[in-house]
């Protein structure tokens, strides 16, 4: 061979590993590798930091296989916590995690050693790991040896990943009158409710469900009239039953005092459950395809939270109630709360997840209009306006966030949109 040809090669390679960006891998025992790609583990607990924030990261999953007593050694919040993702459909049962694989990737943020506000801080004494921007491959990269640290891993280019998605995150909504609590379902449990086989639904009473489910400052359930469970587009809807409500476990050692949970800060409070009864069954159907909402089972990607990017349009599932309202003109303005999942269906997010922002104004998506979904029917009318509101504590009222003085700044999921309500479309 020439040394022309050989010195053509040689460039051609030399652009090939400039373009080519290796990345950095850390290897984690399962669940916590999937909870992690999943969206729903965002600290990562070490005894060592890496010299500097590493940015997005590799997840690789150990050989350790989950075992059957993994509960057993864990704190009760986070057995909890598992526990009520997989009763929602978001999270797979344990013993099917894969190993011995890469799972996804994630971006680290940041090295604190303080306190850090998530049920996946380890309290002092170690480094979190702070973790946003969290994805899934479609398919594990199987047969992959882990190391200590940080390691590298030459088979995936960040430039060109793997096709990956962001797991969409069921929860409890209630209707707007919070008469009505909406409880998603993972699909062997629906079936059985379906079939008759299961005459109630029970959920640990983790610190988000206390501010959804129960009266304010109390450990008591809201006075809900009917609940309706969903799986994907299927729902079925009950009355409440008599015998539902907020209730303490035993101590296994004295089955007449609660059992009580000690947290990382020192706390403790009573293990609690929330029980749904069904009773009457009020209807069951199928929510517009349009509004469709996936699970991690199915491997769902995510097209864009409540809305489509071949649409513009938004879209809401409401209640029966609502809904009535916003068809007959009686209610020409529909608030909806932003919470850190929803940030990139009303704004223009950053790569990180963060706002964008021009001047300090954030940069909202825009629509031409909102869809209206209750069970079968659904209502879509034109945008007249979308504002971001904030509660301001001096005023004691809801302000325009363009109202805010220049050097001031506010968390947007303490926020809610705005949407003036237009003609029929």
């Amino acid at each position: 061979m020439s040394e022309q040809i050989i010195a053509i090669f040689a460039n051609k390679y030399k652009r090939i590993t400039k373009n080519h960006k290796t990345m950095k891998v850390l290897s984690v025992q399962q669940p916590w590798a999937s909870l992690i790609c999943a969206g729903i583990k965002d600290v990562e607990n070490r005894t060592w930091k890496a010299a500097k924030v590493p940015g997005r990261i590799l997840i690789h999953a150990s050989s350790k296989k989950v075992t059957k007593n993994f509960f057993a050694g864990i704190p009760e919040h986070i057995l909890s916590f598992i526990n009520n993702e997989i009763s929602f459909g978001n999270f797979p049962e344990l013993d099917t995690l894969p190993t011995s694989a890469i799972v996804g990737y994630v971006t680290v943020t940041a090295f604190e050693e303080g306190n850090v506000n998530s049920i996946w801080s380890d309290g002092p004494g170690v480094i979190k790991w702070k973790l946003e921007d969290a994805w899934m491959f479609d398919e594990p990269i199987l047969n992959v040896k882990g190391k200590l640290n940080l390691f590298d891993y030459d088979e995936i280019d960040e430039n060109n990943l793997p096709p990956a998605h962001k797991v969409e995150l069921e929860d409890i909504w209630l209707s707007e009158s919070e008469d009505e609590v909406f409880i998603p379902c993972e699909k062997s449990a629906f079936e059985k409710i379906e079939a008759g086989d299961f005459k109630a639904i029970e959920l640990f009473l983790t610190a988000y469900l206390v501010d959804v489910l129960c009266v304010e400052d109390e450990f008591k359930m809201k006075p809900f009239k009917a609940v309706t469970v969903y799986c994907g587009n299927k729902y079925i809807a009950f009355e409440l039953a008599d015998g539902s409500g907020i209730f303490n476990l035993p101590d296994p050692q004295d089955e007449s005092k609660p059992y009580m949970i000690f947290y990382p800060d020192g706390s403790e409070l009573a293990w609690m459950t929330a029980q749904f009864n069904f009773g009457k069954k009020l209807e069951e159907g199928e929510f517009d395809n349009a509004c469709e909402e996936t699970t991690i089972q199915e491997s769902a990607k995510i097209q864009s939270p409540k809305a489509k990017e071949d649409e513009n349009v938004l879209k809401f599932k409401v209640s029966k109630d609502v809904f009535k309202d916003i068809v007959s003109g009686e209610k020409t303005f529909f608030h909806k709360e932003i919470t850190q999942k929803s940030l990139s269906t009303f704004f223009e997010v950053n790569e990180n997840g963060t706002v964008k922002e021009i001047n300090g104004v954030p940069q909202l998506r825009r629509y031409d209009a909102i869809q209206f979904i209750n069970k079968d029917d659904s209502y879509t009318c034109q945008i007249n306006n979308a504002d971001v509101m904030y509660f301001d504590s001096e005023y004691g009222n809801y302000m325009l966030y363009t109202e805010l003085e220049e050097d001031e700044r506010i968390d947007y999921t303490e926020c809610f949109m705005e949407y003036a309500l237009g003609d029929k479309k």
